[in-house]
């Protein structure tokens, strides 16, 4: 009877792995291809991918050929640059020469459609479709770094998401954080006064620490209520998943590797597990007797609302991870460039710290005379143009989308925005695009860039950054505060060389030359 059985147990082994090489062939070969044709015949073109890993080969062929001696031109023996595509994506800036400002390409079996062009930008800032949503891959091959929060989900689970965290950061509430703000910045200057003292009035800082601690103290009071032991080592652990797992929009692309077994991914894996337990940890602890905090908030919201595929849990533990990443770093990177920027440009320092000095009358800003520096202002909007602190803007339409009467995006495609060259395009910005000039914000954003959506710094469309207001009175605080205590210049150990990782952050870190005034 066994014996009968194998001919037709046979079949069905055959059958099986039948259906496994034809799903194979339809996802790595037949959709992709239907995909590239449906945007070629809308005019899209772009670099034929090879079979499973798409452009990868190509894009690793383009970055050998950038030279020792084109990366090394950003140091101080020769004239500074503040333009950084060409080194950092080779293959955008060539690919945008060879196609056109709108292509597309292919990451293994994801397809991407590439928008550089303004007016294309500006229709999809116009969108308002929640089809217009994440792409899979940030909770699939970013997972351990991203999860299933605010700034991966999609649809229903998204808007929960956002109904939760948006209110807890609006303009009224953001006012009453001012005070923590101004706490940590003067213990950020304080820090600045002791090292000038201790070296005899002149001090060469590296500051990249000193303003991650600044934004991690003000996000640690407004995520938890308190700034201490615990959320540090949170922190410090989230600042290695980040190092462990790269960019979190620059796909890897390779089939199945998130699954091999690698080194990285173990490291990847076992920080990922500390954080979730960490949090939830810190989550228990906050619900004891302290005044509302954020996380408070998303206990409360992890009890009702569409939740999507995560539990109760992972809803808490996946938002604050991620607003870690947004909250915390972005706007300390943010001011690291700044720093780097106004020491390279003493005329522009100088203008801001005459404006603090005469709005401020020597005192402690508040609130409202934070709202008169309107130099300060456009020095912050130059900062973000030329270094944004998010990667790529990202998105994947999960139906077919119109994007006005453009292009229409077909359903599984991939659409990447890169702001750092966006808000480098002379098309855009005028003939000094490559060049720090506040003065371009002298009229609002309306009077500084030929289509005004396509400035993105926080993002486009309904998924803006809801701690835009947050970010902007952080970086206001920490510039003017410093501005009224020093002067600075760039030091000498200064190299210029982005590092474009999880974020657009200085390789080397932001060296000054710092004396109190």
């Amino acid at each position: 009877m066994e014996i009968a059985l194998l001919p037709h147990a046979f079949l069905i082994f055959v059958f099986l792995w039948f259906c496994m090489i034809m799903y194979a062939v339809h996802v790595l070969c037949l959709k992709p291809k239907i995909l590239r044709a449906k945007l070629r015949k809308q005019g899209v073109d772009g670099p034929v991918p090879s079979f499973v890993l798409g452009n990868i080969p190509e894009i690793q062929k383009i970055k050998s050929k950038v030279s020792a001696e084109d990366a090394s031109t950003y140091n101080l023996n020769r004239p500074l640059s503040l333009d950084c595509r060409s080194i950092l994506l080779p293959h955008i800036s060539q690919w945008t020469k060879q196609f056109g400002k709108t292509f597309t390409f292919a990451l293994g079996k994801v397809q991407i459609l590439y928008i550089g062009d303004g007016e294309l930008v500006r229709e999809m800032s116009l969108c308002k479709s929640l089809d217009l949503g994440k792409p899979s891959y940030l909770q699939k091959d970013r997972g351990p770094l991203l999860g299933k929060g605010i700034l991966t989900t999609s649809k229903e689970v998204w808007a929960h998401h956002r109904k939760s965290i948006a209110p807890t950061l609006y303009m009224d509430k953001v006012k009453n954080m001012y005070s923590i703000v101004l706490e940590s910045g003067d213990t950020l200057v304080k820090s600045w006064e002791k090292l000038v003292v201790t070296n005899g009035g002149t001090a060469d800082i590296r500051v990249d620490n000193y303003v991650k601690e600044f934004t991690s103290s003000i996000f640690s009071n407004v995520m938890f209520g308190r700034y201490d032991v615990a959320t540090k080592g949170l922190f410090s652990k989230c600042r290695n998943l980040m190092e462990a797992s790269g960019s979190p929009t620059v796909l890897d692309g390779r089939p199945f590797y998130r699954f091999f077994p690698t080194k990285r991914n173990r490291e990847q894996w076992r920080l990922e597990k500390e954080i979730y337990e960490s949090i939830l940890k810190i989550a228990k602890n906050c619900s004891i007797g302290e005044s509302k905090s954020m996380i408070q908030t998303l206990v409360e919201s992890s009890k009702h609302g569409e939740l999507g595929s995560s539990t109760p849990q992972q809803f808490i533990a996946d938002n604050c991870k991620e607003l870690c990443i947004v909250a915390m770093d972005v706007p300390g990177i943010t001011g690291i460039w700044g720093l780097m920027l106004l020491a390279l440009h003493p005329e522009w320092q100088a203008r801001a710290r005459a404006e603090v000095l005469q709005v401020c009358g020597g005192q402690i800003p508040d609130a409202e005379k934070l709202g008169k520096l309107r130099v300060l202002k456009m020095i912050i909007q130059e900062i973000l143009r030329l270094y944004p602190g998010v990667g790529f803007t990202v998105r994947e339409a999960l139906a077919d989308v119109q994007i006005g009467n453009k292009v229409c995006v077909p359903k599984g495609v991939n659409t990447w925005i890169w702001p750092i060259a966006l808000h480098r395009d002379p098309e855009l910005w005028g003939p000094d695009a490559l060049k720090f000039n506040p003065e371009r914000f002298s009229n609002g954003v309306a009077g500084a860039c030929k289509i005004p959506q396509a400035y993105i710094p926080f993002g486009l469309g309904p998924r803006t950054c809801p701690g835009m207001n947050l970010g902007m009175m952080e970086l206001k605080v920490m510039f003017s505060l410093i501005l009224a205590n020093f002067s600075f210049s760039l030091s000498p150990n200064y190299h210029h060389v982005p590092k474009f990782d999880v974020l657009l952050e200085p390789k080397y870190g932001v060296k000054l030359v710092v004396r109190k005034l």
